[in-house]
């Protein structure tokens, strides 16, 4: 890509003009668009507009910025495209650390809090770009091989029968004694199988957020320091000593 495009959204003038202010200072080509609601940006967006990196801020006067991106994720949804080639890397720029969970619920790719200084929005606008590369990169490959991606499968035995199920699926698996409940979409299935066996297997698309739960990041809606929200409608405790190495792998999942 030879020209990038930067968008900031908030609705305060002072923090829009320092952060479009940084971004026309960066080494980087880009042109810089500057947005005071989440109304006027996705306007834009359906004008055609495309943002390769968006700093955004959470609470404005109109819809609020945890909004404006499932707004974003719908229309990833509609058009059937990769994220890169749908919507930008969503940045929150924000004063409430509260809402840090919905944020990444909604696979922002980062979260800075205000006051941010200068060498903080620096380092990660660096990081940010570093990754549209990578993502390019990687689109490039979608569409010149298409999607060659093998799907992976997990064998059980449930009963006298066994099974080869998709381990995309697969919502959660819980522990119950010398069991396991696997939750699919649509479906339980109860074997006798160890929680670690299933952790070797299913690899780093799942994670271990309770002794009594494993669970598939594809399938998380967001979460509280206390709960994982899944996409079935259930919410799972997570452990207080798993909790910041659940923040890592999810964030490093969304990216």
């Amino acid at each position: 890509m030879d020209k990038y495009r930067f968008a900031v959204c908030d609705d305060e003038e002072n923090v829009r003009s320092l952060i479009a202010g940084w971004l026309s200072k960066s080494p980087y080509e880009a042109e810089i668009k500057e947005y005071v609601s989440g109304e006027e940006l996705i306007r834009d967006i359906d004008a055609g507009i495309k943002l390769d990196i968006l700093f955004l801020d959470i609470a404005m006067g109109g819809a609020d910025g945890i909004d404006i991106a499932r707004e974003l994720g719908m229309r990833v949804e509609k058009n059937g495209k990769s994220m890169r080639a749908s919507r930008p890397l969503i940045i929150y720029v924000t004063g409430i650390p509260d809402r840090m969970g919905d944020a990444f619920g909604v696979k922002a790719y980062d979260y800075l809090l205000k006051p941010v200084s200068q060498p903080v929005f620096e380092g990660e606008l660096r990081r940010a770009v570093e990754e549209l590369k990578r993502l390019d990169a990687q689109l490039v490959c979608e569409t010149r091989y298409g999607n060659t991606q093998i799907e992976q499968y997990i064998v059980v035995q449930t009963g006298k029968d066994t099974l080869n199920l998709k381990s995309r699926d697969i919502i959660y698996i819980e522990s119950n004694g010398r069991k396991s409940i696997i939750h699919s979409e649509g479906k339980i299935y109860e074997v006798y199988k160890q929680m670690s066996e299933f952790e070797n297997e299913l690899g780093k698309i799942f994670f271990r957020i309770h002794r009594g739960y494993l669970v598939n990041m594809q399938h998380i809606k967001g979460y509280s320091r206390t709960e994982v929200y899944m996409d079935n409608g259930e919410s799972l405790i997570i452990s207080k000593y798993k909790y910041g190495e659940f923040i890592k792998a999810y964030m490093n999942f969304l990216t």
